[in-house]
């Protein structure tokens, strides 16, 4: 075996495909006929799982966007689940309180697994075709296809994500990521000694419901995370925008003090948005770092795309987004 592989295991009877840096002993776990879901990413010698895993595919059943490293297209809530783009009225389920869509087409349905490669890093690329899908075509009346590409080495892994759009009419397009990061990373750790930092200088204005009014605020107190926030001091479930870049990207951190483990979490230009949610209670074990290329609720926004972040997707066309996630202890 060489430095990096990728065999096939089965978890809880479906099959998983386990990506491996053999020298820096980074593995992650991946689910392509559930979402594409990133289920597991651990380190080696001794073991943390850096991610929050379920424990059985009934965990998943259950909340389906509650583990791992969920894929949300369209990203997070829409606002009575119905937007018009273009003069085309979009419907998607009411799936959340009986009042609004969250979460997207595909987190739980199965991706193709369409290549393999391992001689220069780990790397896995799935797909799933609008077209295989009656459930998507209901919502999205479009031919497309999206595809992610898992490349696994060294002490990093980087996902790259295409949307192609088939047909010869725009497609209003918007995708984001929703991981669960562990909190504490390991019991020799507490969740006062895990800070998260975020290079954002406003945060989007919301409503009781988490749709935006519209309006982006200054940030001041526990909620600016341009300076790293302990998270025992903090509940979030905010959205937040005005990025500073470096070399075409934004990098969120999270420092687990206690285990000695830090993550950097990047994601390139198309990602506009990051949202932080740390659980609905004070003892949620996990933190979610969600790069969106879209805001919450953005076709239904009277702002600008280059605020809110919609993409109009031309046919023929594909659009590409890169993410990467980086371990140092």
């Amino acid at each position: 075996m060489g430095n990096y592989s990728v065999e096939k295991t089965v978890f809880d009877g479906q099959e998983a495909l386990v990506l491996s840096d053999h020298a820096s002993g980074l593995s992650g776990i991946l689910l392509p006929g559930f979402g594409s879901n990133l289920i597991g990413l651990r380190l080696a010698e001794p073991e943390v799982k850096l991610l929050y895993e379920p424990d059985s595919m009934a965990d998943l059943h259950k909340k389906a966007v509650g583990w791992g490293f969920p894929v949300l297209m369209p990203p997070n809530r829409i606002e009575g689940g119905r937007f018009s783009f273009e003069g085309r009225e979009y419907k998607f389920e009411i799936n959340e309180n009986g009042v609004h869509h969250i979460h997207g087409l595909v987190h739980s349905l199965p991706w193709r697994v369409v290549a393999v490669d391992t001689e220069s890093a780990a790397s896995v690329t799935t797909a799933i075709r609008s077209d295989d899908h009656p459930s998507i075509l209901a919502s999205y009346p479009h031919s497309f296809e999206l595809r992610m590409i898992f490349t696994l080495k060294g002490n990093r892994i980087d996902i790259t994500f295409e949307a192609e759009n088939f047909g010869a009419e725009t497609m209003p397009f918007g995708v984001g990521f929703h991981p669960y990061f562990n909190v504490p990373l390991t019991s020799a750790s507490s969740k006062g000694k895990c800070t998260v930092q975020v290079p954002a200088n406003k945060r989007w204005e919301l409503r009781e419901d988490c749709i935006p009014t519209g309006r982006r605020l200054d940030l001041s107190g526990t909620v600016d995370l341009r300076s790293p926030q302990a998270l025992d001091s903090v509940m979030l479930d905010d959205v937040y925008t005005d990025l500073e870049y470096e070399n075409g990207e934004s990098v969120c951190s999270f420092v687990d003090q206690g285990s000695g483990i830090s993550l950097r979490y990047g994601a390139d230009s198309q990602f506009k948005h990051w949202v932080v949610f740390t659980g609905k209670t004070p003892d949620a074990p996990f933190v979610c770092l969600e790069p969106y290329t879209w805001t919450t609720n953005a076709p239904n926004l009277d702002l600008p795309a280059q605020d809110t972040g919609l993409i109009a997707l031309e046919g023929g066309k594909t659009f590409t987004g890169v993410t990467w996630l980086e371990v140092a202890r």
